[in-house]
């Protein structure tokens, strides 16, 4: 297959990268939850519709989050992480909203504005319960370092996923396939009831 930018790649383009990927591709749930959860803080963010939000008490709360750390200008996965929640997004349906969450928080707050993510989430179709995120870039950073994610050069950062309540998110690294996020999103949801 030849080398699509899946920033700008229709909805059939970004499905066929992800049929390709298949499960070959390494993903894997590390053990312990984050060590700083119980210190993440309710920051004031930005939703890609310009709505202001609080990243605990409206977007989280007590839902399971998949949380992914993207950036409007990257060209290596982010596409691709947002491409696998597009499709989880589908498969998750009518639990999404009411136990389930998608967030996608930027990496880079300096340039990543509510206008930005919009247009780079457009493709992607998110509804009502995927936020894509930015912010002040001091609580972005913030939020980022709670979640242990990645705060040096945004085009240096590696594919990391956090999927969980706000307590005690567990991390994913790699690229694990759509089945296994699913899986994990669904487990942790049942150990929630």
């Amino acid at each position: 297959m030849k080398a699509v930018d899946l920033t700008r790649a229709s909805h059939t383009q970004r499905r066929q990268c992800l049929l390709a990927l298949g499960g070959a591709v390494v993903g894997s749930l590390v053990g312990a939850p984050l060590a700083r959860a119980d210190s993440l803080p309710d920051v004031p963010l930005i939703n890609h519709d310009g709505r202001r939000v609080r990243l605990l008490s409206d977007v989280w709360r007590d839902r399971i989050a998949l949380v992914s750390f993207v950036f409007t200008d990257c060209s290596t996965f982010c596409g691709m992480q947002s491409a696998m929640q597009a499709e989880l997004q589908q498969r998750l349906g009518a639990r999404l909203g009411r136990e389930i969450v998608l967030i996608s928080l930027t990496l880079n707050p300096l340039a990543d504005d509510a206008h930005r993510l919009a247009d780079y989430s457009k493709p992607f179709s998110p509804g009502p319960h995927w936020w894509w995120l930015t912010g002040e870039p001091s609580q972005v950073f913030r939020a980022l370092d709670a979640l242990g994610a990645d705060q040096g050069d945004p085009n240096e950062h590696g594919p990391l996923w956090l999927v969980g309540p706000a307590r005690a998110p567990r991390r994913l690294v790699g690229f694990p396939s759509i089945a296994q996020l699913e899986t994990a999103v669904i487990e942790a949801a049942g150990r929630r009831s």
